[in-house]
């Protein structure tokens, strides 16, 4: 049998018929409940407290001491081992905190409250830090003399 010599049926799917009743199949369908699918039901029947308050995780908070203690390590300088003097490198702190920057982002809304206080407090504290060593570090223009006044 080709498609052409197949039946048409044609079912009429509207809710109401030509008189504006509602049609008994219509009515059927609205009375029956929605059956409701096993997995959204038994997530339903576990608190939705547990599952919006994230656990604080003790190995990112090691990961933000880590970075911290290195980011702290550029700033303060390594010795120099032919010199003994201390080079700060800036381009390194700079990479630490442009990493937590990232990582801030990445994260966001997806922390708790503890590990949002630790990222926020150090990102602040590293920022400030990093501000005021490249302030330090930048050649001051000299000062174009005074001007005086002839009269």
């Amino acid at each position: 049998m080709s498609e052409s010599d197949k039946p048409i049926k044609v079912v009429d799917r509207r809710l109401f018929t030509a008189d504006g009743e509602v049609r008994e199949e219509a009515q059927a369908e609205l009375e029956a409940p929605d059956p409701v699918p096993e997995p959204v039901a038994a997530a339903a029947a576990e608190p939705a407290s547990a599952e919006a308050v994230p656990a604080t995780s003790p190995g990112f908070l090691r990961l933000l001491d880590m970075l911290a203690q290195t980011a702290a390590l550029y700033m303060e300088g390594f010795p120099d081992p032919a010199t003994g003097r201390r080079q700060v490198d800036l381009a390194g702190a700079r990479q630490i905190v442009d990493s937590l920057m990232a990582l801030r982002e990445k994260t966001h809304g997806r922390l708790s409250f503890e590990e949002t206080d630790a990222l926020e407090g150090l990102l602040g504290e590293l920022q400030l830090a990093f501000t005021r060593l490249a302030a330090a570090a930048k050649p001051k223009s000299p000062m174009p003399p005074p001007v005086t006044r002839r009269g």
